[in-house]
């Protein structure tokens, strides 16, 4: 949270949500269209650099959780990044009120993530598919998340071959099995981050070396290992 004047263009793995009081971040996209706003909704992948002169909030989501392939769903064939929703509306009054000093940046938090679990469940409802084999395969990858799920074991939940499986995965959320694994263990790594270094948790946490960790951090989150280090 915070303003972002020295951005840089970037890409990453997490659908990133960005949001702000005003209308005066203006957001880059693949070097060539500029749009200004203060709710964007960038995909995976997509190069982008996001400028923002006030205080913003931004909001890094797996698009491999429950709620990260509920956003695919409704926006992932989106051209416009401008985020105009019921979602955009509520975060916005969420952050509001931490403005005006009436909640805790924790507050803030938690009605962020109540607010994501709302969203998710209201539009599950309205349109989820009752056999879809992925939604529930992505369920059950988030009811074990504190482990890395053998892909065998996934497949075998929803009834598919693993071949078939990665087919269905790779086609219903335009990302790779494989890439969910990354995730899982990056994320696990953050508070290794605030005792360790960087070489000392990559280790811990199966990367090759720091280099392979660091490559792989800044792919899921477009910034370093260092960015989460304890700050002096």
């Amino acid at each position: 949270m915070g303003k972002l004047s020295g951005n840089k263009f970037h890409k990453h793995y997490a659908i990133q949500i960005s949001i702000s009081l005003h209308s005066e971040m203006l957001l880059t996209v693949a070097n060539e269209k500029e749009v200004i706003g203060n709710a964007f909704l960038i995909a995976p992948k997509q190069q982008h650099k996001l400028i923002s002169q006030t205080n913003q909030i931004t909001m890094l989501i797996n698009p491999l959780s429950a709620i990260g392939h509920q956003l695919h769903l409704q926006f992932g064939n989106s051209k416009d990044a401008i985020l105009e929703s019921e979602l955009s509306i509520s975060c916005i009054t969420v952050l509001e009120s931490f403005e005006k000093k009436a909640i805790t940046f924790e507050k803030l938090c938690h009605l962020i993530s109540k607010t994501l679990t709302k969203y998710r469940s209201t539009h599950e409802q309205k349109k989820r598919p009752e056999e879809d084999r992925i939604s529930k395969a992505i369920d059950f990858l988030d009811a074990n998340f504190e482990r890395v799920v053998p892909l065998e074991e996934v497949a075998a939940y929803c009834f598919l071959s693993p071949s078939r499986f990665l087919h269905l995965f790779k086609e219903k959320t335009n990302l790779n099995f494989r890439r969910y694994q990354l995730w899982n263990r990056v994320v696990k790594s953050l508070p290794s981050l605030q005792k360790n270094s960087i070489t000392e948790t990559a280790h811990a946490f199966g990367f090759s070396d720091s280099s392979h960790y660091t490559r792989t951090f800044i792919e899921t989150f477009g910034v370093t290992p260092k960015f989460f280090l304890p700050k002096e």
